[in-house]
């Protein structure tokens, strides 16, 4: 049981994380994995997306999140960094294409803030190298509107960054909580890669888009078993 929810591998909470996450036991997830809004006026349907709006969210939700994982992960911005509490670590991830332009040129890295103990083991995690950088490779892999439906969700993330971090730092079987859903990729890449995982999202809009991309994900995987049986 789940705080008296049935506990499922893919759970998808239409709600405030903030409220939500108050229901949650002490190190109750494995990992925390997520994306929260920047401050940079991108157009959420039910969230003001203002620097204001952000230093008062990071004030509240941190905490939690550091309370009820083991690890987590939180994509910031190369911007915010500053906004945030001081992490364990600093990671990043790198592209050698481009997907914006910045103040001081091409944009080709993005800040990861780490907190918490990593995954045990040296060398390797799951068959990847134990490593505080990630390096992604081609235009797709990091074209946040290239590969979504254009509409569905303003700022999506490539399926193949959240598969690395969820590979990087979570074993099969473990607890994946991402308190800002959104379009619920991290909910499709736990799915596909046999990780529970509890996505909040106060949006019902963008829940159900969520929802319907687990589903699709569970049918292909399924189609996929059946082929290969």
């Amino acid at each position: 049981m789940m705080n008296g929810r049935q506990k499922m591998p893919i759970e998808i909470i239409q709600g405030d994380c903030l409220e939500v996450m108050k229901t949650f036991a002490d190190n109750q997830f494995d990992l925390v994995l997520t994306d929260p809004p920047y401050g940079i006026d991108y157009g959420y349907l039910t969230y003001k997306d203002t620097r204001e709006n952000l230093i008062d969210l990071i004030r509240c939700f941190v905490p939690e999140v550091l309370r009820i994982s083991k690890r987590a992960i939180i994509f910031p911005g190369i911007q915010n960094v500053c906004l945030y509490p001081q992490s364990d670590w600093l990671m990043s991830y790198s592209w050698d294409t481009t997907a914006t332009y910045g103040k001081m040129g091409y944009n080709q890295w993005q800040p990861l803030l780490f907190y918490g103990d990593d995954v045990r083991g040296f060398g390797n995690v799951n068959g990847i190298l134990k490593s505080d950088s990630i390096k992604l490779s081609g235009g797709g892999t990091i074209g946040f509107l290239s590969e979504f439906p254009k509409g569905k969700h303003p700022c999506p993330k490539p399926r193949r960054i959240i598969q690395i971090l969820i590979n990087r730092l979570s074993a099969e079987g473990d607890e994946v909580l991402d308190p800002f859903l959104g379009s619920g990729t991290t909910a499709v890449i736990c799915e596909s890669m046999g990780r529970n995982c509890v996505g909040i999202e106060i949006s019902e809009k963008y829940c159900e888009t969520a929802r319907k991309r687990v589903a699709a994900e569970k049918a292909k995987m399924a189609l996929f078993a059946g082929v290969n049986k």
